[in-house]
């Protein structure tokens, strides 16, 4: 009968330290997991200043406050040129900032113009700072910095956020 006690504690002592070890695994393996997964940096577009006429036809769209159009030059896929108001626009990078080297990372505005929308992912973001309401982007949209001059708008490759 002793020796069947000593057998059960000893196999007892082997899982023990094979549980153990176990958990140490998992511990590591938990706490080494990267906490920015699908977060890459957004690589950054270096591009000729983009020049708009406002008071040309195909920019008649920007007539009115909390109004957008795309841009097919500047940023790496374009961007989304928002009227915050007559004096203030915002030049979103289409590029969604959840996993952006993915080709379809791109930002599109969604048909009810209320706010920006990556399809791919399903991450949605606000006018008019960029910044992530729902989906599982956590970083803002870029920002590219705009300067207005009568009716002519710049957009240059400098960040503003």
């Amino acid at each position: 009968m002793q020796d069947t006690m000593v057998e059960k504690m000893g196999r007892a002592s082997i899982i023990m330290n094979k549980l153990s070890h176990l958990i140490w695994i998992a511990l590591i393996f938990i706490c080494s997991c990267d906490d920015n997964l699908g977060q890459d940096q957004i690589p950054i577009a270096d591009f000729q200043d983009v020049v708009i006429n406002l008071t040309l036809p195909e920019f008649v769209d920007l007539n009115r406050d909390g109004t957008s159009i795309y841009i097919n030059r500047g940023g790496l896929r374009g961007l989304i040129l928002y009227r915050e108001n007559p004096s203030s626009y915002i030049a979103f990078e289409r590029t969604c900032s959840y996993l952006p080297n993915e080709a379809c990372a791109n930002v599109e505005v969604h048909s009810s113009k209320l706010y920006m929308r990556d399809p791919c992912c399903g991450s949605t973001f606000n006018f008019p700072t960029g910044q992530p309401t729902s989906g599982p982007a956590r970083y803002n949209l870029r920002i590219y910095e705009t300067r207005l001059d009568g009716n002519v708008l710049t957009i240059t490759d400098n960040i503003a956020n």
